[in-house]
């Protein structure tokens, strides 16, 4: 999820800078339009977080569900490999155990059975902190009056989450849903690492309604300023 993040997250601060600076004056470099930037890149910030907690819960409720396999991918099983030793073939069973004794299989099934407690902790955690950051700034930014309709800050604010939460569900939304419906029709190979949908499905899910938020807050707010620029 992280890999779609990074340039969402790079392309949306762009957008927000070029919007922000096209307002009225251009970029205000008071102590007090600064702290006004601060309060809507702080609570950009803080939905970001919480979305990234969110991924995590819904990878927790995909494992719980459907198993463990289908969410966090399953290693390959190297007992399969060469099939079976022919009768009284010393060698090949020797070669066949030391196979199995360096299997890294379990060690692998074990890390991977970690992750459901991992997601679990990072999705609980980062949830709440993301919310209450953002309530924060969202109140301060309501008491400081930064928060007024036509701000050009309030509108690249609306803008970036578009594009940041946006990018992120066109590409691991469909990549997920992919994933899953291989890993669901097509059979596990036994010989090859099977990839589960953590990484690209419960990211896309938790961006998606985040985006659709944002989507209709910039619409609105246009609307509002054709309505008033018109005569």
């Amino acid at each position: 999820m992280l890999s779609a993040l990074i340039p969402a997250a790079i392309l949306g601060l762009i957008v927000f800078g070029l919007v922000a600076m096209r307002g009225r004056g251009g970029a205000d470099l008071s102590p007090a339009g600064l702290l006004r930037l601060y309060l809507y890149l702080a609570s950009l910030a803080g939905v970001l977080v919480f979305v990234i907690g969110a991924a995590s819960l819904v990878n927790v409720g995909f494992a719980v569900t459907a198993g463990n396999d289908f969410t966090y991918g399953q290693p390959p099983d190297i007992s399969a490999f060469g099939g079976q030793c022919p009768p009284n073939t010393p060698e090949c069973e020797a070669l066949r155990a030391r196979e199995l004794a360096s299997n890294p299989r379990e060690r692998l099934l074990e890390q991977r059975d970690r992750r459901r407690g991992d997601d679990l902790v990072r999705g609980l955690t980062f949830t709440v902190f993301g919310a209450l950051f953002w309530a924060a700034h969202w109140f301060t930014r309501r008491s400081f009056g930064a928060d007024s309709p036509g701000s050009s800050l309030r509108r690249g604010y609306f803008m970036a989450g578009t594009l940041l939460f946006g990018l992120v569900t066109v590409v691991l939304l469909p990549w997920g849903i992919y994933q899953a419906l291989s890993t669901a029709i097509l059979p596990p190979a036994p010989n090859q690492f099977n990839g589960g949908i953590a990484d690209t499905l419960g990211g896309g899910i938790a961006a998606l309604p985040v985006w659709l938020i944002y989507l209709r807050l910039v619409v609105h707010d246009v609307r509002s300023q054709e309505t008033v620029s018109t005569p």
